[in-house]
């Protein structure tokens, strides 16, 4: 009779702890379908700014490729002004740019069920890291120009306007953002 009570009393220990355990369990997960709610919907919120200064950015980069080609250094004198107002406003996209990323950067670590988040996320990733890495390599080659601008305004007497470098505003290096092993929108060596 002693054993059988051992064991009964075992039995109801056992399914207590069962029972805790599926409780904490069910609680968990419960939570955590919850916080997944809340970054898919803080995905969806965040990703119409970031597309919008994605957008910015990708009109002045199609500006600057648009004027570089036809680039002289007296026309570089007369416009001085203007270029330095353009790299400011360019170096501005890309702050901006990185600004409407802060949410998409710490949400968008895990791959989502929603289709949609999850569509946004690997958009945003190949995005940022390709407008970053565009970045580097026109500021790379608009300071060439300006470079090769202030040898020739030397020789000239430096009777003409300076013009401004170009600033790495964010990052200095390129990125492998999304941790593929590439560095999408890297353009060495492109003129």
């Amino acid at each position: 009779m002693k054993k059988f009570k051992i064991a009964i009393i075992a039995i109801i220990l056992v399914i207590i702890v069962l029972g805790i355990g599926i409780w904490f369990y069910i609680k968990s997960f419960e939570e955590d379908r919850e916080l997944t709610k809340l970054k898919v919907k803080e995905i969806n919120e965040a990703y119409p700014k970031f597309d919008q200064a994605i957008n910015e950015f990708s009109k002045l980069r199609s500006d600057l490729y648009d004027n570089d080609e036809d680039l002289y250094y007296e026309s570089l004198s007369f416009n001085a002004n203007d270029w330095n107002s353009f790299i400011t406003k360019y170096e501005d996209s890309i702050k901006n740019l990185e600004s409407a990323s802060t949410v998409l950067k710490k949400d968008c670590t895990v791959e989502y069920g929603d289709i949609s988040a999850r569509t946004k996320c690997n958009n945003f990733k190949a995005n940022y890291e390709a407008a970053n890495n565009y970045f580097i390599t026109d500021i790379k080659m608009y300071n060439e120009m300006v470079d090769n601008y202030n040898k020739w305004n030397k020789e000239q007497g430096g009777k003409h306007p300076s013009i401004k470098k170009g600033e790495l505003t964010v990052y200095d290096k390129y990125i492998d953002f999304d941790g593929d092993g590439e560095y999408f929108g890297k353009e060495e060596g492109k003129k």
